[in-house]
C-alpha cells in the first residue's frame, strides 16, 4: 500500500486525453490492431446458442436510460434492456449500453460503452441493484440470514429460467453504506452462489413497503407494464412480450402480477465471451513455446551459506542460491494513453481474437533451497504474489523456510496487469473507469505469461547450467501453485487455465471483485480517489458493476467452475486448497463461502467454525481427496454486515495462515497427494 500511495501522490496532475496508442515500452515490440470489440470471441466448450424466448427492445429509450427505476440511469441493473439481438452471440445477445446510459465522472466522460459489446450478457457474480426509498428490509435475506431468501413470503426473488419455469436462487441484500441519505441508498441484491453461465435470470420484488409501513409504489413505468398499457410508448411498447413472458413465468411460480413492486430479467455472458480471449492467447502462446516452453535465460546469480561463517559471504538459512532472468513470449497488448499516463488494450484481429505483436521480456526470481544442492530432486511451485506488487515476494523468509524443509523450489514472475508496475494504470482507472479495460485486457498477457513460465520451469529448469553444475535434480511431475492475498484470488484463475498446473494452494482468497473491494481495508485509499471523480455512491456502484463485466475474463468468480466441474479444453479436473482467515482486514472470507454453496466441488472442510455454521454450505469430512475450503482462526471476530470494512481493531489477520507450520503442512500435503488433511483439531482451525 506504501507505493500505491506514493503513486497516487505523484500521479496527481492527471490529464485527460483521448485513447490514442502511444509508443511501445522498451521490452516490447508490438502495432496496432483493429479495436474488433463486437466481433465474437473465439469459441471454448462452454456456452450454447440459446434463441430468446422474446427480444429486448430493439432502441433504447431517450436519454438511454430505464424508466423501470428512473433514480439511476442503469437500474435496475443487470437488465435486458441492454442486451441486442445477435444470432452471432452464443446466448443470442449481445451486451450494448447507450453512450450515456453508464455514469459520467466530474470532468462529463461517460464509462465508454464500447468495451463491453464483445460480452453477450452480464457478470456471474453481477449484483443487482436497485433504489426503493426507505425501504423496509426487516423480512428479508441478509448476509446472517440467507434462508430467508428461500422463504414462500420472500419479498425478494431472485430465479433462474429453466425451460418454462423458474428455479429459485437464494441471496443476501444489503443497503448501500456509502450513501448517507436513507431515501437514495442502492439496494444490494447478491446472489449467494456463483451464477451459471449463459442462463437467464429473473428478479422480482413484491408488496414492498418502506420503514413507515407505506406501501412502495410502482414506477410509472413497470406499472404500464403490468397493466398492459404501452401500445404506441416508443420506448416500453418493444419491451411488452418480454415483460409480459416474465409475468407468466412468476404466476407459473406462484408470484401473481398484482403483487410485484418491480420485476424485470437478464442474461448472463457466455463462457465463450468471457473466456475465449484468454483461452486463444494460452493456446497461441504454448503452441508457439512448443512442448519445453520458452528459453530459460539467466542473468543473475546470487549464493548464500547456511550459517554465518566469518567469511562475510552472504547468509540464508534456507536458500542456497537465487537465480534471476527472463523468458520471452508472445506480447498480445498495443500501448495507449490513460490520461497523462501509458496503458494497455488488446491487439485483436478483424474478428475479434487476440493476436501477438512481437515479443516482450518476462522476469522471473528462482529460489533453491540448501536442501537441493546435492539432494534428491525437488518439486516446483509457482508463486502468486499480493496486491499490486512483485515477484520478489518470493524471498519471504517463510517461503525459503517451506523449501528447505519439504524439498521444494520456489519461482515467480509478476502478475502482468496487476504488478507495481501497472499502478499509473490502476490510478488512472479511479480518474475514468472507461481505462480500467487497460488493468483487464493486461491480466489476459499476465495470466499467459504466468501458464509459459510454469511450463519452461517444468521442462527446462533442471538443464540449465547454474542449476545442473550444481547438481541440483528436478522432479518435473511436482509442479503447483502457492499464492497469496492477490496471489491468492488469482490462483483460481491460473490453476484452472494452466494445462501443467494441477494443484494449487488459495492463500487468504477471495472471488468476485465487485462484492470485494468494499469490504477491504485495502480499497480504501482507491476509494478516496473513487469519489472525488465519481462523487454519487449510486455512481460508484455502477462504475464497479461495470467494471466488473470486464474484470470477470481473469476474476475467479468466472473460472472456479472450470477447476473440477467443468475443465477446460486440454485440461483435466484440477483441484485447489483455500485458506482464508476468519476477520481478515483485507479480503472478504464471505466470498468463499459463495463458492462453496455453488457446489461447484470446492466445500467447506468439517469443523469450518466454532462460531457460526454458513447457511446452506455442506461441510466435508477430513481427510478428503479434492478440493476445499479450511477457514483458519487468529482470535478475530467476524467482521459487521455489509459492504463495510472490518471494525476489527486488533492483528488483522490476513497475513497469518501462511507463516503457520501446521498450514505449511497441510498445504505441502495437499501438493503430493490430493489430500486434505485435519492440523486443526476438531474445533475450527486455531494454531496455538
Amino acid at each position: 500500500m506504501r507505493r500505491l500511495l506514493l503513486a497516487l501522490a505523484a500521479a496527481a496532475p492527471l490529464a485527460c486525453s483521448d485513447d490514442a496508442p502511444v509508443a511501445a515500452p522498451r521490452d516490447a515490440t508490438v502495432a496496432d490492431a483493429p479495436d474488433a470489440a463486437d466481433a465474437p470471441a473465439p469459441p471454448n466448450d462452454a456456452g450454447t446458442f440459446v434463441e430468446p424466448d422474446a427480444a429486448p427492445t430493439a432502441s433504447l429509450p431517450e436519454g438511454d436510460c430505464d424508466p423501470l427505476d428512473p433514480s439511476e440511469c442503469a437500474y435496475p441493473w443487470p437488465s435486458s434492456l441492454y442486451l441486442r439481438a445477435d444470432a452471432t452471440r452464443r446466448t443470442g445477445y449481445r451486451l450494448q449500453f447507450g453512450p450515456s446510459s453508464l455514469p459520467s465522472n466530474s470532468a462529463g466522460d461517460a464509462i465508454d460503452p464500447a468495451g463491453f459489446t464483445h460480452l453477450d450478457g452480464f457478470s456471474v457474480g453481477s449484483p443487482v441493484m436497485v433504489r426503493f426509498a426507505n425501504v423496509d428490509l426487516s423480512a428479508m435475506a441478509t448476509e446472517d440470514h440467507m434462508e430467508r431468501s428461500m422463504a414462500a413470503d420472500a419479498p425478494a426473488l431472485l430465479f433462474k429460467v429453466q425451460g418454462t419455469s423458474l428455479v429459485r436462487v437464494p441471496y443476501w441484500v444489503e443497503l448501500d453504506s456509502h450513501e448517507p441519505n436513507a431515501a437514495r441508498k442502492t439496494l444490494f441484491l447478491r446472489p449467494a452462489v456463483i451464477l451459471e453461465e449463459a442462463t437467464r435470470y429473473v428478479v422480482a420484488f413484491r408488496n414492498l413497503r418502506d420503514t413507515a409501513g407505506a406501501a412502495i409504489p410502482r414506477s410509472g413505468a413497470f406499472d404500464r407494464l403490468v397493466a398492459g398499457t404501452t401500445t404506441g410508448d416508443t420506448s416500453l411498447a418493444p419491451r411488452q412480450p418480454r415483460f409480459d413472458e416474465v409475468f407468466r413465468l412468476l404466476e407459473g411460480a406462484g408470484v401473481p402480477r398484482a403483487s410485484l413492486t418491480l420485476a424485470w430479467d437478464f442474461n448472463t455472458s457466455s463462457g465463450n465471451a468471457v473466456h475465449g480471449r484468454l483461452l486463444a492467447m494460452r493456446d497461441d502462446a504454448l503452441a508457439r513455446a512448443g512442448a519445453t516452453g520458452p528459453v530459460i535465460n539467466i542473468d543473475q546469480v546470487s549464493t548464500f551459506v547456511p550459517m554465518r561463517d566469518g567469511s562475510g559471504a552472504p547468509y540464508d538459512p534456507d536458500i542456497a542460491v537465487e537465480l534471476q532472468g527472463s523468458i520471452e513470449v508472445p506480447h498480445y497488448m498495443h500501448s495507449r494513453h490513460l490520461g497523462s499516463f501509458v496503458g494497455w488494450g488488446m491487439n485483436l484481429d478483424a474478428n475479434g481474437r487476440p493476436v501477438a505483436s512481437g515479443t516482450r521480456q518476462t522476469r522471473f526470481w528462482i529460489r533453491i533451497p540448501h536442501s537441493a544442492i546435492n539432494g534428491p530432486p525437488h518439486g516446483l511451485v509457482i508463486y502468486g504474489h499480493g496486491l499490486l506488487g512483485g515477484a520478489d515476494e518470493v524471498e519471504a523468509g517463510y517461503i525459503g523456510h517451506i523449501a528447505n524443509t519439504h524439498n521444494l523450489i520456489y519461482f515467480a514472475a509478476p502478475l502482468t496487469g496487476m504488478a507495481d508496475e501497472d499502478l499509473p494504470g490502476v490510478f488512472a482507472s479511479l480518474r475514468n473507469l472507461s481505462y480500467f479495460t487497460s488493468v483487464t485486457d493486461r491480466l489476459h498477457q499476465g495470466v499467459t505469461e504466468w501458464v509459459l513460465l510454469a511450463r519452461a520451469m517444468q521442462h527446462r529448469l533442471g538443464a540449465v547450467p547454474e542449476v545442473a553444475s550444481r547438481h541440483i535434480q528436478i522432479n518435473p511431475d511436482e509442479l503447483f501453485y502457492e499464492g497469496n492475498s492477490q496471489g491468492g484470488i488469482f490462483g483460481g484463475t491460473f490453476v484452472a487455465v494452466s494445462p501443467d498446473v494441477h494443484r494449487g494452494y488459495l492463500g487468504v482468497p477471495g472471488e468476485n471483485y465487485s462484492t470485494l473491494l468494499a469490504r477491504s481495508h485495502d480499497f480504501a485509499s482507491f476509494f478516496e480517489q473513487l469519489r472525488i471523480t465519481y462523487p454519487e455512491p449510486a455512481d460508484q456502484a455502477v462504475g464497479l458493476a461495470a467494471v466488473q463485466l470486464v474484470w470477470d475474463a481473469t476474476d475467479p468468480v468466472t473460472h472456479l467452475r472450470h477447476l473440477h466441474q467443468d475443465p477446460y479444453p486440454g485440461n483435466g479436473p484440477h483441484e485447489v486448497i483455500l485458506s482464508p482467515a476468519k476477520g481478515d482486514h483485507q479480503v472478504s472470507v464471505l466470498t468463499n463461502e459463495v463458492t462453496a454453496r455453488t457446489d461447484i466441488g470446492i466445500p467447506l472442510m468439517a469443523n469450518y467454525d466454532n462460531q457460526r455454521t454458513p447457511w446452506s454450505c455442506t461441510q466435508a469430512a477430513y481427510p478428503r481427496t479434492g478440493s476445499g475450503v479450511v477457514l483458519w482462526d487468529f482470535g478475530n471476530p467476524w467482521p459487521p454486515l455489509g459492504n463495510v470494512t472490518p471494525t476489527d481493531t486488533g492483528t488483522d489477520p490476513h497475513e497469518l495462515p501462511r507463516r503457520s507450520e501446521a498450514n505449511q503442512r497441510q498445504m505441502v500435503n495437499f501438493f503430493r497427494t490430493g489430500t486434505i488433511i485435519d492440523v486443526c483439531g476438531g474445533d475450527g482451525c486455531h494454531p496455538d
